[in-house]
């Protein structure tokens, strides 16, 4: 990894991480707040790494999901947290073992700064992937979806009446 990248990719990790620690250990509104930090922060570190279509990924499905628990814990007080359990010092030690295995990888893996014709979403192999042998599930998908948004607006209209 170049100084530049190198510089880059541990802000962005550094807040990725800050956010991670305030998702787990904020209550409220502060942990919608990180959560949409790691969103920003993996969808750039993705970004750096030119996976273009993951970071947008990325940003959409946790950015999504911080508005929803920005939505849910807007009635929330601190007096209805729930209390430390096993299950979250698990998850936590889990997480630092993950951190670990990636600090690692980030000093004895190596960078490659190759460089591909398709530009960092690489649509023409995206879309050679979906149409070339399955138009048919890609067609069922997008049926799917649009019943879903069908279905979310209807019950939108009905739970506003």
């Amino acid at each position: 990894m170049d100084t530049l990248h190198s510089g880059i990719f541990y802000a962005f990790a550094a807040v990725t991480v800050a956010g991670g620690l305030l998702a787990a250990l904020a209550a409220g509104r502060p942990r919608a707040l990180g959560l949409a930090l790691v969103a920003a922060g993996l969808a750039a570190l993705y970004a750096d790494l030119d996976a273009g279509f993951a970071a947008l990924v990325t940003l959409v499905a946790l950015g999504l999901s911080a508005l929803v628990l920005l939505r849910a814990g807007a009635g929330r007080t601190a007096t209805a947290l729930e209390p430390g359990t096993l299950v979250n010092q698990l998850g936590a030690s889990l997480a630092g073992v993950v951190f670990l295995v990636l600090a690692y990888i980030a000093f004895r893996g190596a960078y490659f700064a190759g460089y591909h014709a398709g530009g960092s979403f690489n649509t023409a192999a995206l879309g050679r992937l979906l149409v070339d042998r399955d138009a048919l599930a890609v067609e069922a998908v997008a049926a799917a979806l649009l019943t879903g948004a069908a279905a979310a607006v209807l019950f939108a209209r009905v739970r506003a009446r």
